[in-house]
């Protein structure tokens, strides 16, 4: 079983240097379909739950790796 962690807030050069590890994150997009397509920025392979759904969802999200959630 993973190690849970408190949440922690990370700037984009923290997330960056979590892409070349052994475990790279998941990062998912928790914005509502309206957000998500009035905007130009997505993060290419991330997961897409918004974050009304997440509980429903959350089996979708992948084990064993850290989860970096945005909405912006």
């Amino acid at each position: 079983m993973s190690e849970l962690r408190e949440p922690r807030r990370i700037g984009v050069a923290g997330a960056w240097a979590m892409v070349g590890r052994a475990a790279p994150p998941v990062f998912l997009d928790t914005r509502n379909a309206k957000h998500y397509a009035q905007s130009d920025a997505q993060i290419p392979g991330s997961l897409r739950i918004w974050r009304e759904e997440l509980e429903a969802r959350i089996g979708e999200v992948p084990r064993g790796r850290p989860v970096i959630t945005y909405c912006a």
